[in-house]
């Protein structure tokens, strides 16, 4: 597999409102389908997936439907050096949470998507992670002070996430992850003086921004300071976008 292939598959596995973007856009779901790479009508458990990794028949762990508990959490520490995807929708509680650095068990870990809530402490247990290359957080509650820690992460290439704490402060942390080309923003309030941050981003491919308090004014003089930016605000283009085309 050539590396741009690598990348597209990265990107419809983890981020399919980017993929539909580069592809033509349309109207993604709000929150994409989990990360699975199997052809399945149904989630295998996480007993039996953890089973399958250990076995060497699978690199991936997705449980969307299911609570995991602290015990399945710990399983990941032994024979799991191989996993490389791992996409958890719930916690049976909160407290399941404290148990994330067992991911620095997962040398060979590259992408995560958690649908609980996650805070500034699990987002340092994440940066840890240095294998990571995307990342997912549709319900994160961390803060400016937690995202800064994922700026330590040399091969990020992608970054979706919710969080009403980071501010236009945390936008300067984004602009430092060296490797980032795919970010999505949720409901994140930030304003003019938070997207200014990513002017110097070269790297930057895509940005889908949700909500927040950007102007149209703010987010023209982005697309002037990168105008091979492909962008989207509220899954639409600027009307003066030069790389607008028609949604379906």
């Amino acid at each position: 597999m050539t590396s741009h292939s690598a990348t597209l598959r990265l990107v419809s596995l983890l981020l399919l409102p980017v993929l539909l973007a580069m592809q033509g856009c349309g109207a993604p779901a709000p929150d994409p389908a989990p990360m699975s790479t199997l052809d399945s009508t149904h989630e295998a458990t996480w007993t039996d997936q953890i089973a399958a990794v250990r076995e060497g028949a699978s690199r991936e762990v997705v449980v969307t439907e299911t609570p995991v508990a602290e015990e399945e959490l710990e399983m990941l520490g032994k024979g799991c050096e191989s996993l490389e995807v791992l996409d958890i929708g719930t916690l049976k509680s909160p407290s399941v949470a404290d148990d994330l650095t067992v991911l620095q068990a997962l040398p060979h870990l590259r992408r995560v998507r958690f649908g609980f809530e996650v805070d500034d402490a699990m987002l340092e247990t994440l940066a840890a992670t240095e294998s990571l290359r995307a990342i997912n957080l549709p319900k994160g509650t961390f803060s400016d002070a937690g995202l800064a820690k994922l700026a330590e992460l040399p091969e990020l290439e992608l970054l979706r996430f919710h969080s009403p704490h980071v501010t236009d402060a945390g936008m300067q942390s984004i602009a430092a992850m060296p490797s980032l080309r795919f970010l999505h923003l949720i409901d994140v309030p930030i304003t003019d003086d938070g997207i200014a941050a990513l002017h110097e981003m070269d790297q930057l491919e895509s940005l889908y921004i949700d909500g927040g308090a950007c102007t149209d004014d703010g987010l023209r003089a982005l697309l002037q300071a990168l105008p091979e930016l492909h962008f989207h605000r509220d899954q639409l283009h600027l009307p003066d976008d030069p790389h607008r085309h028609p949604h379906d």
